[in-house]
């Protein structure tokens, strides 16, 4: 088993798709990353309302395979009988899924569930019928049992059934382990990060002087969680004595909001906005900004903190939840959730050059966490720890 490469099943809740590209990228990256030491699957399955049977798209790698499967989604007056009728089809569309997989792979040794809900009861199934033992990465921020952007008290009952009989548990955050324990408080632990293609998100030592410091916010852009009305009024409150910077939000969410604010502040000529970006333009945008700018209520730790340190920019965040396990005085300034005086401080601080960083440093501690190489290398120790457990 040492030697030998194990069969990856990856069950994923979040996936790219034909309806959202961008859903759960950070999912895929993780299995990218585990296909460097194992042969992974990845299979997800999503409704539709454009689909008229079950559809999958297929696409096959060397140790790299995709399986998306789309149900058509049954929408009538009678709410009892769409969520009967949606059930077993989606439940047929899960076992072709799985039938695909298995011409990949043939049966796997292992599943890797990615996000606990709702994908979660289908590990669950096939440890029970087939005896395929599961771990789960979880990234949900619904899972923040407690507060009030969890997940309502029906979905956490499901998540603490399905999280009790995993094998290992892998939260994103040691932030994001101290909720999950709530719910499965004797399960086995482990903390594995967001991870980044090192390739794509690299380190440009030479790369062009920067005359103009320039931030980056890259989000949904969903307001309760990202806060970007504090962050617009802030930048607002600065330009009215500074103009030496500017701020680029690249966002696939909702945004004409905060269009608006720009307009009724008058800053066209500081702030602007750039749709869903491939992940190569998004290194290179990165590439070209000063910093990372955040300003949310809530997160666990976002994918994109991870791919600008890689990059050795530093990073201007809120102080919450995963986000200080990773950012330190080294590589960025931490300001208290909500507090814009605090956050005009810091930026001007980082404007003014009162606070240097090394993008070396950034760029090295980044790649001891979250590279490809690491985090794939991370994930396989895990899965040799468990069928090691398992033959003793």
């Amino acid at each position: 088993m040492e030697t030998n490469r194990l069969k990856i099943l990856s069950i994923c809740s979040w996936y790219p798709n034909d309806f959202n590209s961008t859903l759960g990228n950070f999912v895929k990256k993780h299995a990218e990353a585990i296909s460097r030491y194992n042969d992974v699957v990845c299979l997800a399955v999503f409704s539709s309302l454009v689909d008229s049977d079950i559809r999958l798209t297929i696409t096959q790698g060397e140790s790299f395979s995709e399986i998306v499967v789309y149900y058509p989604k049954t929408q009538t007056k009678f709410r009892l009988w769409n969520l009967i009728k949606n059930y077993f089809t989606h439940r047929k569309a899960f076992k072709k899924g799985y039938k695909a997989a298995q011409t990949i792979i043939g049966k796997p040794d292992l599943i890797h569930l990615n996000i606990t809900y709702p994908l979660g009861i289908w590990a669950l199934y096939l440890k029970l019928t087939q005896k395929i033992p599961y771990v789960v990465t979880e990234n949900a921020t619904g899972l923040h049992v407690g507060t009030n952007h969890s997940y309502p008290k029906t979905i956490l009952f499901l998540c603490k059934i399905i999280l009790k009989r995993a094998s290992i548990l892998l939260p994103v955050s040691a932030d994001l382990k101290s909720y999950m324990k709530k719910l499965s408080p004797k399960s086995n632990f482990a903390l594995i990060s967001n991870v980044v293609d090192e390739t794509i998100f690299n380190y440009r030592e030479n790369s062009s002087i920067i005359q103009k410091k320039s931030f980056i916010h890259i989000s949904t852009c969903l307001d309760v969680h990202k806060n970007i009305t504090g962050m617009l009024y802030t930048i607002d409150r600065i330009a009215k004595y500074r103009q030496d910077f500017d701020l680029k939000i690249v966002s696939d969410g909702e945004v004409e909001y905060a269009k608006e604010l720009i307009q009724k502040f008058g800053l066209d000529g500081i702030v602007s906005f750039y749709p869903t970006m491939s992940t190569q333009q998004i290194a290179d945008t990165i590439s070209q900004s000063s910093a990372l700018l955040l300003f949310s209520n809530y997160e666990n730790f976002p994918c994109v903190i991870a791919e600008t340190l890689m990059m050795g920019k530093p990073v201007i965040s809120t102080n919450v939840n995963g986000i200080p396990e990773h950012v330190h005085t080294f590589n960025g300034i931490l300001v208290s959730k909500g507090d814009e005086q605090e956050l005009e401080k810091a930026i001007c601080m980082f404007l003014d050059d009162e606070i240097i960083f090394s993008p070396k440093d950034i760029h090295d501690y980044a790649f001891n966490h979250f590279s490809y190489q690491e985090v794939g290398r991370q994930f396989d120790h895990q899965y040799r720890n468990l069928f090691k457990s398992k033959n003793n």
